[in-house]
């Protein structure tokens, strides 16, 4: 269970209620007005058919269905863009990318914005390359209407994501396939009334003030402080609203495997050396490697000009994780079909770097996003450099397999949920009971950034209490979790 894995269930729950008796039940929840729930209200209408001992699971199963549909959804456009054999490389690569895979089940927030926005991105591509009559593109604007709504409902900035690539796409219409203006105009307009219609009808909080409700919370969320105030970059410690602008990129510098960043390194010799080949075989390839550079760039420019908080790592960026993989499987493609000493020798390489991957990714399971390359230094000092179990998932393990003994136990945490520590503590030990930090026997904590009130800095759990692990839950090498003993008594 992740750290408020249960808030977006509740919440999910308390829209529900209210659609199903048209307004008569309208329960108040912590910061409900915030959003759209149209993806948590149905995850919450599925869950309900099930046995209520299985919510959790049924969830977690409908999360990672998403996932797997996202990766679906890039095989797609793979395949419209260049050919089966990419759209195969691509589906396999972003699989094995841990800080995506690692998100499936748990991440109800994160994983379905990456599954709107790439079928969103096949959708605006069928439009605009496709002559579709009127019925067939008003299919097409129909289902861009409720993905751009789900993903709008879950996060008010994500459509500010599609920017770049809705106006590449608008520009190829006007000026490429020359469609008259017209008929652009028009098909925006039915798109925006379906969108903001499908956005309002599950947006309980604003049905007293459609119109111009949605705009004032947006406001309101550009001078909100949210998420976890600081950030743990690299050894660096930031608040979360300063961030540098290098920040994603060298996230991906420590987070991607091995062999995505090997590829990164030989694509650009590799596609300049094919050049003539990539041109012949695949149509409008300039135009598709820009849009790529384009959606990988983005979300840094998105750090500069909207005022949001960046923490997790790389987790609000989900959404741009399977564009990462166009390029590296472009470059795997040219690689395989090439047979010479030159590339036989990349290819015995790659596939080295790939199996040696594989295991590190079956040993780190099930904490896949907690995942660090070789680039990130000693494992004992990786705690330094990133935040590891910032989801606190390891929670589970650590205390139903941890031995405090059977009397009382006053526990604190540090970087964890406090709620669902107390949930597993309680599975485990009757007699616990959570209290203040200076009458606690034992901190249960991950990594996390913290302020320190002694040291008056940022720092992490782990350095914050220098006792000894009397327990803890590493995979890799690397610590995700603690149980420290400390002497208050």
């Amino acid at each position: 269970m992740s750290w408020d894995e249960t808030y977006y269930h509740e919440i999910g729950e308390v829209n529900l209620k209210y659609l199903l008796s048209f307004g008569q039940i309208n329960e108040a929840y912590l910061m409900k007005e915030r959003f759209s729930t149209l993806y948590w209200s149905i995850a919450s209408f599925i869950n309900q058919i099930f046995p209520k001992k299985l919510e959790l699971e049924i969830y977690h199963l409908i999360n990672t269905f998403f996932g797997l549909m996202t990766i679906v959804g890039l095989y797609k456009i793979n395949k419209i863009l260049f050919n089966k054999e990419v759209a195969r490389i691509a589906s396999l690569f972003i699989f094995l990318t841990p800080f995506f895979f690692g998100h499936f089940a748990i991440n109800n927030k994160d994983i379905i914005l990456a599954f709107v926005h790439v079928w969103i991105i096949y959708y605006i591509y069928k439009y605009t390359f496709s002559n579709y009559n009127f019925n067939k593109r008003i299919y097409i604007l129909i289902k861009m209407s409720l993905l751009a709504a789900v993903g709008t409902g879950i996060q008010l900035l994500f459509l500010g994501s599609l920017i770049p690539i809705i106006l590449l796409f608008l520009i190829i219409l006007l000026f490429y396939k020359k469609i008259k203006i017209t008929v652009i105009l028009f098909d925006l307009i039915i798109f925006l009334a379906l969108f903001y219609s499908l956005l309002v009808l599950f947006w309980v909080d604003i049905h007293s003030n459609i119109l111009f409700g949605p705009f004032e919370i947006l406001t309101k969320t550009f001078s909100m402080s949210l998420g976890w105030p600081f950030n743990l970059l690299n050894g660096v410690y930031y608040n979360s609203n300063n961030l540098p602008f290098n920040y994603i990129l060298i996230n991906y510098l420590y987070k991607l495997p091995e062999f995505l960043i090997f590829l990164y390194l030989i694509s650009v010799p590799i596609l300049f050396l094919k050049k003539d080949f990539v041109i012949q075989k695949f149509k409008d390839i300039k135009v598709i490697l820009f849009s790529v550079i384009l959606l990988l760039a983005y979300p840094s420019f998105v750090m500069l000009i909207i005022p949001h908080s960046i923490y997790d790592g790389l987790r609000l960026f989900l959404w741009g994780a399977p564009y990462l993989i166009i390029i590296p499987s472009i470059t795997t493609y040219l690689i395989f079909i090439n047979n010479n000493f030159y590339f036989n020798s990349i290819k015995f390489f790659l596939i080295i770097l790939i199996l040696l991957h594989i295991f590190n990714f079956l040993t780190i399971t099930p904490y896949h996003y907690t995942y660090l390359n070789i680039f990130s230094g000693e494992k004992d000092g990786r705690y330094k450099k990133f935040e590891n179990d910032y989801w606190s998932t390891s929670l589970k393990e650590l205390i139903l397999s941890s031995n405090l003994g059977d009397g009382k136990i006053n526990f604190h945490s540090c970087g964890v949920s406090p709620e669902i520590t107390k949930i597993y503590m309680k599975e485990k030990y009757n007699r616990s009971e959570y209290t203040i930090r200076e009458k606690a026997s034992y901190i249960i904590m991950t990594n996390r950034t913290v302020y320190s009130k002694n040291n008056k800095k940022i720092t992490n759990c782990y350095d914050e209490y220098k006792q000894e692990n009397v327990h803890q839950i590493s995979r890799n090498g690397i610590i995700l979790s603690a149980i420290k003993k400390i002497n208050n008594e």
